[in-house]
This record gives C-alpha cells, sequence and structure tokens, in this order.
C-alpha cells in the first residue's frame, strides 16, 4: 500500500514538472497563459471502517487550469498587431469555418486583404451601420482592409465666394469677352484641381468679370457680375454665367449650376456640377469655403486600431476609411475553454456563455495598436515551483526505496 502511495506522489511530482516546465518554456510565447495544477488526496473508507485509523491512499490530479491574468503589453513596429488589456478574446474563424479565440493580437494581411493571424485564421468583426457602429445583431464576418481604393471622379463642386463690390467695372456693358490670356479682362482668377475617370488630375478655372456697376441708380440690382470656366485652355460647356447682386450685396437670384462637360477635356466622362454662393462685400476676393468629390488612387499607407476597437485605414490620397470594428468576445468560465495550441482556443460548455462587447464598454477589456500582450509567465515563480516539484519526486522516490527495502527484509525474514 505504501509503495501505491509513494507512486501516486511520483506520479503528482511529475505533473507538477512538467506543467512548470511547459509554463517556462512558454515565457516568451506571445498572449500564453499560464497553468497551474491542482491535487486532491485519495482517502478510502467504508461505512464500517474506523476513520480514526483509516490512512490515506495517495494523491490524484484533479486538474490543469490556465490562469488567465494579465500579462505585460510589448510595443512593436506591426500596425496590426493588436493588446487585450483585462477581459475578453479577439474572435475567429477557421478555413473550415469553425468558431475560434485567442489573446494574441497578432495579425497581418493576407493576399485578400484579410486581417489573419499567423495560422491564417480570420479576424472576424460584426457589421457597420451607416454610422459606422457595430450591428450584433447581423452575424460576424472577415475584417477587411483594402490596399488600395479606386480613382473617384469630380462630379460635384460647391463654392461660397465673397466678391468685391468696390471692383471696376471691365470693358461697357459687358461687351469684353474674358481671356484667360488677357488679365485685363477680368477681376479674379480661382483655380480649382478636379480629377478624371482614372484619377488623373487638371486643372479647371474659374475667371470672375465685374460688367456692371450701379446699374438701376439704388434700384433692385446693383452690381452686375460673369464668370467664365476653363478647363486648361479650352472653354467648358456652358461656361459663361452671370448674376446680380442687390444693395445689399446679397444675389437676386440664385446663380444657375453650370455643367463643366466633358466635351471640354478629351478623354474625360463624367460632367461635373458646379454650384456657387456668392456675395458681394467690402473686402477683397474670398473664397470662404471649396467642397468637392472626387480622388485619385489611394494606396494603403497607414492602419490604426483604437481603444474602442475602430479599424481606422489612412490611403495616399487623404482618405480616411472605418475598415471595421473589433468586438471582443467574452466567456462566464474563461477556464473552461478548450485549448487548441498555439493559443487558440474552442468554446466548451464549462466555458459557459458566450459574449460580445465593444471595446471599454459594459466591463469588456481595451485595445492597444501597435502592441502585443506578454504572457503572464513569471520566471521566478516558475523555478520555485520546480525545484519543490523536484524535491517532491525525490522525496516521493525515497519513501519507495524504503518501501521496497522493508518488502524486501520482510521476505528474507520469511525464507
Amino acid at each position: 500500500m505504501s509503495f501505491y502511495t509513494s507512486l501516486t506522489g511520483l506520479n503528482a511530482a511529475a505533473a507538477e514538472l512538467a506543467v512548470a516546465s511547459n509554463n517556462i518554456a512558454n515565457s516568451s510565447t506571445t498572449s500564453f497563459k499560464r497553468s497551474d495544477v491542482s491535487f486532491g488526496d485519495i482517502f478510502a473508507s467504508s461505512s464500517t471502517s474506523n476513520t480514526s485509523t483509516a490512512m490515506g491512499g495517495g494523491v490524484s490530479l484533479i486538474g490543469v487550469n490556465q490562469e488567465f491574468s494579465q500579462g505585460g503589453l510589448e510595443l512593436s513596429d506591426n500596425a496590426l498587431d493588436v493588446a487585450i488589456t483585462g477581459d475578453g478574446f479577439f474572435p475567429l474563424a477557421s478555413s473550415d469555418g469553425g468558431e475560434l479565440f485567442t489573446r494574441n493580437g497578432g495579425f497581418m494581411l493576407n493576399d485578400d486583404n484579410l486581417v489573419v493571424t499567423t495560422a491564417g485564421h480570420t479576424l472576424q468583426v460584426h457589421p457597420l451601420d451607416v454610422n459606422d457602429v457595430s450591428n450584433f445583431n447581423q452575424a460576424m464576418i472577415p475584417l477587411e482592409v483594402k490596399r488600395s481604393l479606386p480613382a473617384l471622379p469630380t462630379t460635384t463642386i460647391d463654392l461660397d465666394i465673397r466678391l468685391p463690390e468696390g471692383a471696376d467695372v471691365i470693358g461697357a456693358n459687358g461687351g469684353t469677352a474674358i481671356d484667360p490670356d488677357d488679365a485685363t479682362t477680368y477681376s479674379q482668377a480661382q483655380t480649382m484641381t478636379l480629377f478624371d475617370d482614372v484619377g488623373d488630375a487638371y486643372t479647371a478655372t474659374i475667371y470672375y468679370q465685374k460688367i456692371g456697376n450701379n446699374v438701376a441708380n439704388g434700384a433692385a440690382v446693383e452690381d452686375q457680375w460673369r464668370a467664365a470656366i476653363y478647363v486648361g485652355d479650352d472653354a467648358a460647356a456652358s461656361n459663361t454665367i452671370e448674376f446680380n447682386f442687390d444693395q445689399n450685396g446679397d444675389l437676386t437670384a440664385a446663380i444657375p449650376a453650370p455643367i463643366i462637360a466633358a466635351s471640354a477635356v478629351a478623354g474625360r466622362s463624367q460632367a461635373i456640377t458646379l454650384n456657387i454662393a456668392a456675395a458681394a462685400r467690402s473686402r477683397p476676393f474670398e473664397i470662404v469655403d471649396q467642397t468637392q468629390d472626387g480622388k485619385t488612387k489611394g494606396d494603403l499607407v497607414n492602419i490604426n486600431v483604437a481603444e474602442n476597437g475602430s479599424v481606422v485605414a489612412t490611403y495616399s490620397n487623404g482618405t480616411q476609411q472605418v475598415a471595421g470594428r473589433i468586438n471582443l468576445a467574452t466567456f462566464t468560465s474563461a477556464q473552461g475553454l478548450g485549448q487548441k495550441g498555439n493559443t487558440i482556443y474552442t468554446a466548451t460548455g464549462a466555458s459557459g456563455t458566450l459574449g460580445y462587447g465593444e471595446p471599454g464598454a459594459n466591463g469588456v477589456g481595451t485595445l492597444a495598436g501597435g502592441a502585443t500582450e506578454r504572457s503572464n509567465v513569471d520566471i521566478t515563480e516558475e523555478l520555485v515551483k520546480l525545484i519543490s516539484a523536484q524535491r517532491n519526486f525525490q522525496s516521493n522516490a525515497k519513501a519507495m526505496e524504503t518501501t521496497g527495502a522493508l518488502t524486501s527484509t520482510l521476505i528474507n525474514m520469511r525464507g
């Protein structure tokens, strides 16, 4: 009996040595969580046995449990490295659609522009609504970050300008045509950069000419202006418009929206609507506001992951785009997760209810972009456990040796 008791002690010490050794071996593994062993004593008794004289039968291994305490953060140069501080796991999908979880945020872009782990598992996110808010009611999808954005042609320009009411009238009764090559034929010029169908930039210029002053001697119309639109050296279709200001310097009627048509530039298919708001004031020419669409092709230059999980991609054409929002998976009992290796886990019945939450909200952990979580292994603590397990092993081995010697003595005495 004592031999078997010592044998269970040897097995327990060996298990403790194995767990401590595994913890030490993975002390540099990203997001690795150390394990602890738990033991229980073996005690055999019956309803008729005298418990005051009953002896224990050794020790048994109850379980090996991971301890999900926080590991330290380590900064990296990879913009897609993401560390979790607090509770939560990254939701992943395997190549066969299996649901996986990890705290290892060492991600990268694959050839399909999907954010994946080094093992190829895709990072899963909830679809975004029109306000870039996660829709938790829809099925999760892979997080995609486009490496480039296509060119967008300019189709609309909105201008708000102030023209100087004290400007000199050019010509008589509007009889002088605007000539881009002759600065005496216009009062002001405004140049804009536009984009064609393939994202190439080109220039359009609006020339403003004052053609009348005090037209009606204090009546409704005070000043008259003309604008001519040129694309390069070519006059745009419907390029000339006229508009009037009252005594207060406000437009007497809305300025018609001219079309900078494709015919102005060979090889460009888009037509551009130009919306102009204007006023005449006693100050120099001023562009109060100018907004327009259109972009050249944009290449990915940076990715930023915010604390709340927003993944923002920045492109060479100045566009910033929310590619998705990383939400974290939580469990009522993370210790019950099934281990798959490579710091990957699966949900089990013992892990409890699975939920998803926005980082930083309702007790869910936050995210740190450009960083990874180190293992939570304390080398000093593990070495102390290793020494303790070694002593236990040696002590149980000595007990077995003593039991063997006693048994041999008894056998020899009987012989």
